[in-house]
C-alpha cells in the first residue's frame, strides 16, 4: 500500500493539478526501488512537465527527493544526495 503521506506537505497546497499527476505518477513508480532505479524516474519526471512547458519549485524538487528516498536505506540516500549535489554544480 502507497504512502501518500507526502500529499500533507505545504508544497501540495496549490500545485498545478498536471505537476500533481506526474508527482503521484512518480511515487507509484519508485515505491521501494533503489536509488539507481528511481533516478531514471525523476528525469523522466521533469521530462514531462517540460514537455508541458512546467517546472517544479525547489520546494516540489526536494519533496520529489523524499518522495523518492523515503524507503531507501542511509547509504542509499547518500548515494542520491551526492548525485543530486554533482547535478546542480554542473547547472
Amino acid at each position: 500500500m502507497n504512502n501518500n503521506s507526502w500529499m500533507n506537505h505545504p508544497a501540495m497546497k496549490n500545485i498545478d493539478a498536471r505537476k500533481l499527476t506526474i508527482l503521484m505518477e512518480l511515487a507509484n513508480e519508485a515505491e521501494g526501488k533503489a536509488p539507481d532505479k528511481a533516478l531514471p524516474l525523476l528525469v523522466k519526471a521533469n521530462a514531462k512537465l517540460k514537455a508541458m512547458n512546467l517546472t517544479f519549485t525547489k520546494e516540489e524538487n526536494d519533496l520529489l527527493i523524499d518522495i523518492l528516498t523515503k524507503d531507501m536505506s542511509a547509504a542509499d540516500k547518500q548515494k542520491v544526495e551526492m548525485i543530486r549535489k554533482m547535478s546542480k554544480s554542473m547547472k
